[in-house]
């Protein structure tokens, strides 16, 4: 399994993701208004704002686990009702902030589990003793072996997480996300907690992330650190209580007076 480059020319005329008038509203908190945005194919689109501006909310929308009162969403030209336990069916994987892997699995276990979305019967079944299949258990995990081994962290495949290094850990969540082949890849602060030579490494995985056959990965990434998301992203939106205040190139944000405004505002941890 490679991790060739990406290819930023090769994208369709359906975006992989559109959002369309998206809204939240926790009683009388609004946590996201009107939110619209795209996210083509062979893609890498940043969601930027300041703590609480509704990024972390906008990713739980499109995974299924908030529903927008107000607005539509459509994943490949077709209507798009998230479901969070099918969306590796759909083609959609999430790593988490938290990075959520099963503290008694090792890591090449970790990311073998990340393959039941696309094997028949999935590899955690195996792992509960359930009925056999065992064939596609050992193919889980020779495929997540191998992506360890891509990512540069094969030597750790079978550490038990508490013991990895965070750095380490990280990459396991990305092989996670990775195994089950995503066309749509939603990263939730992937620089966190790590120095500048593991947000360097990172910068290169995200500009090399894979491409399948016919199908390109389109990423769309939640980051507070605006050096690596100005540097891998093609477009960034900026969301400031809610509401998305600016959108475009990169080097149009870094310009935008009012993003630069809404960075200097004081804000609420989220």
């Amino acid at each position: 399994m490679q991790l060739p480059t990406l290819s930023r020319t090769d994208s369709a005329d359906t975006a992989r993701l559109e959002l369309a008038g998206i809204g939240v509203r926790f009683g009388g908190i609004v946590a996201l208004d009107d939110v619209s945005l795209q996210v083509p194919a062979g893609s890498v689109v940043g969601i930027m704002g300041p703590n609480g501006a509704g990024k972390t909310t906008l990713f739980n929308v499109i995974c299924g686990f908030i529903r927008p009162g107000d607005g539509t969403m459509s994943l490949d030209g077709k209507p798009f009702t998230p479901v969070p336990h099918r969306l590796s069916a759909r083609g959609v994987s999430r790593t988490l902030q938290s990075l959520g892997l099963f503290a008694g699995l090792t890591a090449v276990e970790n990311v073998a589990a990340g393959a039941s979305g696309r094997h028949r019967s999935p590899f955690v079944a195996g792992m509960l003793g359930l009925p056999p299949a065992a064939h596609r258990n050992r193919q889980a995990l020779a495929d997540a072996s191998n992506l360890l081994d891509d990512l540069g962290i094969g030597s750790y495949a079978h550490t038990l997480p508490p013991a990895l290094p965070y750095p380490v850990a990280k990459k396991v969540a990305m092989a996670r996300a990775l195994i089950s082949d995503p066309t749509l890849l939603l990263l939730d602060e992937p620089a966190g907690g790590l120095d500048q030579t593991d947000i360097d490494d990172l910068r290169e995985l995200i500009r090399a992330l894979p491409q399948r056959a016919d199908s390109v990965v389109s990423v769309m990434l939640v980051e507070h650190n605006v050096d690596l998301i100005m540097s891998v992203c093609d477009h960034i939106a900026v969301l400031d209580f809610g509401r998305v205040i600016s959108q475009g190139a990169p080097h149009e944000i870094k310009a935008d007076p009012v993003v630069a405004q809404a960075y200097l505002g004081d804000r609420e941890a989220s």
